[in-house]
């Protein structure tokens, strides 16, 4: 027993950052794929670093600004302050957070569960998870997950954000699995690839989806300096150098190893939604908050005068689609694109999210 009670082996297997062949030198890369094959091997490991970090900081960002709406709601009518000091007093009164629930907890699903409690304002009796191997996650009940279990139904049906984290050749039992027990305001986040978001919606009758959809830059094949192939997550999202190239919105757009011209405005519109479910704010009042969230900024004329066209006889914002919203030119997506300043403040938010972890 005390053999596989040992800290060499407990690292060796325990997910996410075990790596089975450590020390296995005739299996190795360098090994089994000698001279040319080799640089094309660490160029994949290091194209899937770049995804799998990309998909992780993004996602516990959005997560933590939706959060934040959820946790002050009202009390978002004043100007969100600049400064929030993580958690600050939270154990001794806080207030409810949204549920979040991972379907599919494999590699993906798993490091998004860890890094969700690190850097999302996520507590562990938020979380819920669902894995056909709910038995192997004991790390996450350790921690407190109140719900590790494999009910793909009770996620959807308990849950206000689900992620979904399985392998492509799994989703169309995922679908039959969710399809008809969605509730119609939650949301649902996407990391499967090869299912857009409207292939999605279409299969789930679901309208509400975020799908990223990221594209590298080719400068990373060229350049090994440009990012590590082998880096664990967390020393990268601790690096303010690195975070710049995958925040998605740089002052200059060319700084970026990843595009994805959606993700943004699809997450702002998200988070205009979950503000009308949360919060009983004007459409000034949103946008206020909205600009205060995702650019640290409450001067919101610019974004005023872009929105006036969409439902100037209301008070309140619509219920957005996210799925048509998605695959059309938008007002913050203009916005974006024609303000250079905007970018800089984004990428300045984006970065101080993590900034206040180290």
């Amino acid at each position: 027993m005390e053999l596989f009670q040992s800290s060499t082996l407990k690292t060796l297997f325990d997910p996410p950052t075990g790596d089975l062949i450590a020390g296995l030198e005739t299996i190795q890369f360098k090994t089994l794929c000698p001279g040319e094959y080799n640089s094309l091997f660490i160029q994949l490991r290091r194209r899937s670093n770049l995804l799998t970090t990309t998909h992780v900081a993004h996602a516990c960002h959005f997560i933590a600004l939706a959060n934040r709406i959820k946790r002050e709601g009202d009390k978002l009518k004043g100007t969100p302050d600049k400064k929030r000091s993580h958690r600050l007093m939270a154990e001794v009164r806080r207030e409810p957070g949204l549920k979040i629930g991972i379907i599919g907890v494999g590699r993906i699903g798993h490091l998004l569960a860890t890094f969700l409690l690190k850097y999302g304002d996520v507590y562990p009796d938020e979380l819920y998870l669902s894995s056909r191997q709910a038995d192997l996650l004991t790390d996450m009940t350790q921690l407190g997950v109140g719900f590790c279990k494999f009910n793909n139904a009770y996620i959807v049906q308990h849950c206000d954000i689900v992620f979904l984290c399985v392998a492509p050749h799994h989703i169309r039992y995922i679908i039959d699995d969710i399809r008809d027990r969605i509730k119609s305001k939650v949301l649902i986040y996407s990391l499967v690839l090869g299912f857009p978001s409207l292939k999605l919606s279409s299969l789930l009758k679901h309208i509400l989806i975020i799908k990223p959809s990221y594209q590298l830059n080719e400068a990373i094949d060229k350049d090994e300096s440009l990012w590590p192939a082998d880096d664990d997550i967390e020393s990268i999202i601790r690096n303010d150098l690195l975070l710049k190239k995958i925040s998605l919105e740089n002052e200059d757009q060319n700084d970026s190893l990843v595009r994805d011209d959606e993700l943004i405005p699809t997450i702002s519109y998200a988070l205009l939604n979950i503000l009308k479910q949360n919060a009983s704010l004007n459409r000034i009042q949103s946008l206020r908050v909205l600009s205060a969230l995702l650019f640290n900024s409450s001067n919101i004329d610019l974004i005023i005068e872009k929105f006036d066209g969409i439902e100037t006889n209301h008070e309140y914002f619509p219920d957005f689609d996210l799925v048509h919203l998605a695959n059309k030119k938008t007002v913050i997506r203009d916005l974006l694109d024609n303000n250079t300043n905007l970018r800089r403040l984004f990428l300045e938010t984006f970065i101080s999210h993590f900034t206040q972890f180290k």
